[in-house]
């Protein structure tokens, strides 16, 4: 998955993203994974019991793929 592409994403949500990357001094790329990553962490614990281990493990290995890309050139 070395290209993310999000379509219809609501405008607002892509102004924020814009401006916390503007705030973090990240690229939209990398503020895009970090956004992802952490609503997968939050989603996660508040399914946690509902996961079987290897449902867990599928998901860590995810997010380890997403965060050994190489950063991308914006949308």
């Amino acid at each position: 998955m070395a290209d993310l592409l999000l379509q219809e994403v609501d405008p607002m949500i892509l102004d924020r993203i814009a401006r916390l990357a503007v705030a973090r001094g990240w690229t939209q790329a990398q503020t895009c994974v970090a956004v992802l990553e952490q609503g997968l962490f939050s989603t996660e614990l508040e399914v946690r019991s509902g996961f079987a281990d290897p449902e867990v493990d599928a998901l860590a290995d995810a997010i380890a793929a997403l965060q050994a890309l190489p950063a991308g050139h914006g949308f």
